[in-house]
């Protein structure tokens, strides 16, 4: 029998709020077969990294305590943060197993499943770690570098020796040059991971069926959509105007500044000196989608450069592969943008879980059958309704309200449910 949400009472949540620990952990003894269970679920046969994605989600519940005021908004983060922490695990776990095939790597059977002492040591540890300085931090980093540097330039300064004087001079005077360059570079893309990755960097988020906006310090503007998540540098629009998106957004970039707007996707770096432009990266999803909707954009990835002109649009591959985005890629991957959902060709289950993610609705889809078939979506994303409706006309399916649950079922089993 599936393990269900028990009650929290108030007194708990207020404790919780409050920085109780062992409110934490009551709520997390109380929940756990149901926590165990959700993380099964989603993580959809990767079980062995159910221990990582339960502490990672209680750890990020705990950052969060304050803004619960109720049971049913804590079951409605659980429900959200395993269901987006997975997808996540899921879409790295694919590369994983194709490198196993490829290498014909010996995969052990999964562990068994952890209990909640243990997991709740686990959790304990993580809400304990000692928090480090960021300042000392970056300077222990810094302190490290230079003294690879140091040790590097001795080494090549020693196999050099035999060079005449004047070659010497030659080669110190060209590496000098390319040197300061790369270093710069180097250096200046260092900092920006640092600051990207600091506790004084912006976060802005969006969950399941929320679109928002955001206005950036130098008057740029983001659009994002669902399950998004922008983190950008500290004083952005100063010295630096980088930031990194996991999600889908429309940026609007201000023109004049004399540093150009970087958006971090991953390890693709987009930049903009003014206009618009849309990007898309899921973390579940195999390919990342970007398009110049006005004026051209610079795009990088490992050691390839892509020049967009307005109106042209591409898809980067997790190899990093640049391709260019046909007509019905940019239809599908974009058109929220133009406030509909377009799927094509995409099996009941997959829609369901789309569903999810553009309305926030958790529709259960348990007949595998069912979930098998092949639909097609062209629907506005202001109707949810519209959605259920053209999801139950293209897969056969009744949409029905069974326990308090919003569920899918095939249209003769609803019809025997009556």
């Amino acid at each position: 029998m599936p393990a269900t949400f028990a009650p929290i009472d108030q007194a708990t949540i207020s404790a919780l709020n409050a920085g109780g620990e062992r409110a934490l952990e009551q709520i997390f003894r109380d929940h756990y077969d149901w926590i165990l269970e959700k993380a099964l679920e989603r993580l959809k046969g990767e079980n062995a990294a159910a221990p990582k994605l339960i502490v990672n989600t209680v750890r990020e519940f705990w950052e969060e305590r304050d803004g619960f005021h109720s049971s049913a908004e804590i079951e409605a983060f659980f429900n959200e943060e395993l269901r987006h922490r997975a997808r996540a695990i899921r879409a790295r776990m694919t590369a994983v197993h194709r490198f196993e095939k490829a290498e014909g790597v010996h995969v052990a059977p999964p562990p068994a499943a952890p209990n909640a002492d243990q997991l709740w040591t686990e959790i304990a540890a993580e809400l304990h770690k000692p928090v480090v300085d960021p300042a000392t931090a970056a300077k222990r980093r810094r302190e490290h570098r230079s003294h690879e540097v140091a040790e590097h330039i001795q080494t090549v300064t020693q196999r050099a020796a035999w060079k005449t004087p004047i070659i010497v001079a030659v080669v110190a005077t060209v590496v000098a040059l390319a040197s300061a360059w790369w270093f710069g570079e180097k250096s200046r893309a260092e900092v920006i991971n640092q600051m990207l990755g600091s506790a004084e960097a912006q976060q802005v988020n969006t969950r399941a069926g929320q679109l928002g906006s955001v206005t950036l310090a130098d008057n740029s503007t983001a659009r994002l959509g669902p399950e998004t998540r922008l983190v950008i540098v500290d004083q952005f629009g100063n010295e630096y105007r980088t930031l990194s998106l996991s999600g889908t957004a429309v940026f609007t970039v201000t023109p004049g500044n004399m540093n150009a707007f970087e958006a971090r996707l991953g390890d693709i770096s987009v930049f903009s000196e003014g206009g618009v432009f849309t990007a898309r990266d899921y973390g579940d999803e195999m390919q990342r989608v970007v398009r110049a909707d006005e004026g051209t954009l610079r795009l990088t990835v490992g050691g390839a450069e892509r020049t967009l002109a307005q109106g042209e649009a591409v898809t980067v591959d997790r190899s990093g592969a640049i391709a260019a985005a046909d007509p019905a890629t940019v239809e599908r991957e974009l058109a929220w943008t133009a406030g509909r959902l377009v799927l094509r060709d995409v099996t009941a289950g997959t829609a369901v879980q789309a569903l999810w993610r553009w309305y926030g609705m958790d529709i259960a889809l348990t007949d595998s059958v069912a979930a098998a078939r092949s639909v097609s979506l062209d629907v506005p994303l202001g109707s949810s309704q519209a959605a259920i409706t053209a999801l139950e006309g293209a897969a056969q399916l009744r949409f029905q309200w069974i326990e308090g649950k919003m569920t899918l079922q095939p249209q003769a089993a609803a019809r025997g449910r009556r």
